[in-house]
């Protein structure tokens, strides 16, 4: 009996052994990023403010049109289980619940905001996590009133964070970073109208995380499941240029930056390979989150692993902006109709353990409060007399 024991234990210990290999294998390893963006930052610390401060980390900021600003407590760390509201308005030095207390249980679970030009704000709530579908939803910013509500097919964007709509407010783009390598990263095209969505450039290398570690702020490794899973994401930021005619796209863990004419996305006609044709190369980057368009197409890059954001020229030159080791993790950049960058910091290596967990409210509160930053627009210079 002992000795049957014995072989049981010792064939259980190689299956779990070998499967430990298989799963590092195949979603661990990497190497540290070397980094592309030089230098100290350009931005002045005195343009660089903290005007909204939290109890609990959040997620993305949105400016509307208007230049309201909008704001959620990340999904990851699973704030629900302490409050019965995710999603804010900034208004008067308080987040007030948007649009109301009672509407708050339809956003649990929201990952990514967005505003459109008709004044729409979109949440996405990706459902693979949870055993869901994946719900988009659009609420009239001056009413309060919802006007979408759509489940994706099952199976269907389960991992959508980030989105942004055109301008005519027709169709709604949206980035699917994959669950590390175990299912593959893609774009969304949903249009408003017919309600019907495509996916595309699934796990194409644009879209798919490469072989980088990312590292925390202080430069220690952040890895899952005692280093065998590299904690890697795809495609995730995501913004569009003002005529709404290019997209552009950044995987996190990725080391480029690419963008694809929208009307390529938009059209059924052609195959994977067609619209695959058309990507175009715009730089490198850093390991990113949220990125952000300005208005001469500037892309504004969240940089996670030095706290800050970067800027890259349309030329494709990269400059450093921002950068603190206060800052955990820049998860979402958004910017207002001021010309002010507003950027968050979702302490997501901070505060999500080795296996996934997220704190328990007790350390929360102790980490906190938390900042969402304001960085000012660059004064003009001051005529001389």
């Amino acid at each position: 009996m002992l000795k049957w024991l014995v072989r049981a234990v010792v064939v259980l210990v190689v299956i779990v052994a070998a499967g430990a290999a298989a799963l590092r294998l195949t979603n661990g390893g990497g190497r540290p990023y070397p980094g592309v963006a030089a230098g100290a930052p350009t931005v002045a610390a005195d343009r660089i403010t903290t005007p909204i401060s939290v109890p609990y980390p959040p997620g993305m900021v949105a400016s509307a049109p208007d230049g309201r600003i909008f704001y959620t407590y990340h999904m990851l760390h699973k704030p629900e289980r302490f409050v019965d509201a995710t999603v804010f308005e900034w208004v008067n030095g308080a987040g007030v619940p948007f649009p109301n207390l009672a509407m708050q249980a339809e956003f649990r679970g929201a990952m990514g905001i967005t505003i459109d030009r008709q004044g729409r704000l979109w949440v996405i709530k990706p459902g693979a996590l949870e055993g869901r579908q994946t719900q988009l939803l659009a609420i009239d910013i001056a009413t309060g009133e919802k006007v979408l509500d759509y489940s994706f097919l099952r199976g269907e964007a389960g991992f959508a964070q980030d989105m942004r709509v055109s301008p005519d407010g027709q169709t709604v783009y949206l980035a699917d970073t994959g669950l590390f390598r175990f299912t593959p990263a893609s774009l969304i095209v949903f249009d408003v109208q017919t309600q019907r969505a495509r996916t595309l450039l699934r796990g194409h290398p644009s879209v798919s995380a490469q072989d980088w570690i990312i590292r925390k702020t202080s430069g220690a490794s952040y890895t899952l499941a005692l280093g065998l899973i590299t904690f890697m994401a795809g495609a995730d930021g995501i913004a569009l240029t003002a005529d709404g005619q290019w997209l552009y796209y950044a995987a996190m863990s990725h080391d480029s930056l690419y963008r694809i004419p929208t009307a390529a996305l938009l059209n059924p006609a052609l195959s994977d390979a067609e619209v695959a044709s058309q990507i175009a190369f715009v730089g490198h980057k850093p390991m990113s989150d949220g990125i952000e368009l300005l208005a001469d197409n500037t892309v504004i890059i969240t940089d996670v692993e030095n706290g800050g954001l970067v800027a890259l020229s349309p030329e494709g030159v990269l400059t450093r902006l921002t950068a603190s080791p206060a800052v955990n993790w820049t998860d979402s950049v958004t910017v207002a109709p001021d010309g002010a960058l507003w950027f968050t910091d979702s302490r997501l290596t901070d505060l999500i353990d080795q296996f996934a967990t997220p704190s328990d409210q007790a350390r929360m509160l102790e980490r906190g409060p938390y900042a969402i930053y304001r960085v000012a627009p660059e004064a003009p210079p001051v005529p001389a007399p």
